[in-house]
């Protein structure tokens, strides 16, 4: 019989720093898996702004692109830890299981990507202790009280970018219109839910991707578009930070100024 520990948050010690541009305090705690512990840090700077998102522990130039952003304008961070790695390991003994933090919420997408990394189907009580996890991250980023999900995804040179929503098999029916700027990378792009942020950025000339409403899988980006929070993810090459905190600072023009137009209403 396999055991697990219960999952659940244990806080952890709040520190509080002041840098030359902007104060800030990170608060981080625990959410336990058995054999794995992830830590959701939660980054605060002392003026209000944007808040961001960061699921994958291995992606860092956004979160160091979004950290120089918030030092600058405010804002905040909410990122896991959990040992630098895309996906998350846990178990005890033999029992071994690996999933992909975007693709945990819904119950669907976590058996899914469960399936996919682990060595053995997945149990029910690791199904929900994962989906534990989702929840949790919700609770931590607060989007309905913010009325919107901004997260930051880093890719590598020559794998997953924008060409794939037309190209790749593995993504029909996921998007519902694409834009590409051949001046841009097709490694940096932007995916968003709403149709008023996907003509924005057109008419930035920056890489955009609309998301069809029929796409289904345990992506965050799904869950917003079903719940009906806006989303956008800016999405860049790993190591191209110019870029992404260009398109950090635009997307944080675009919310406030379509918001001030009411084309986007926060809740």
């Amino acid at each position: 019989m396999i055991m697990f520990m219960a999952a659940g948050f244990f806080p952890l010690a709040v520190t509080a720093r002041q840098d030359t541009l902007s104060a800030y305090s990170a608060a981080s705690r625990f959410w336990c898996l058995p054999g794995k512990c992830i830590s959701i840090v939660k980054s605060s700077y002392e003026k209000p702004n944007l808040s961001f998102l960061v699921l994958h522990d291995d992606e860092n130039t956004g979160l160091e692109a979004a950290h120089d952003f918030c030092s600058k304008n405010g804002g905040a961070i909410v990122e896991l830890q959990y040992g630098s790695e895309r996906n998350i390991s846990f178990g005890n003994g033999r029992i071994k299981f690996a999933f992909d933090p975007n693709q945990i919420f819904n119950n669907a997408g976590v058996q899914k990507t469960l399936k996919k990394y682990s060595h053995q189907l997945p149990r029910p009580e690791a199904i929900k202790q994962v989906r534990g996890l989702a929840l949790a991250v919700l609770e931590n980023y607060q989007a309905d009280s913010l009325g919107y999900f901004v997260t930051l995804h880093n890719n590598s040179e020559g794998r997953f970018n924008i060409l794939s929503y037309l190209r790749d098999p593995k993504f029909d029916g996921v998007a519902d219109s694409v834009f590409i700027n051949s001046a841009m990378d097709a490694d940096d792009f932007v995916l968003v839910t709403e149709p008023g942020f996907f003509s924005y950025l057109k008419r930035s000339a920056v890489n955009v991707v609309l998301q069809s409403p029929a796409a289904t899988d345990g992506s965050l980006s799904v869950y917003a578009q079903r719940n009906g929070i806006p989303y956008v993810n800016i999405e860049v090459q790993d190591g191209h930070y110019d870029e992404h905190f260009r398109l950090i600072g635009l997307v944080a023009d675009m919310l406030s100024e379509l918001k001030n137009k009411e084309l986007y209403v926060a809740k």
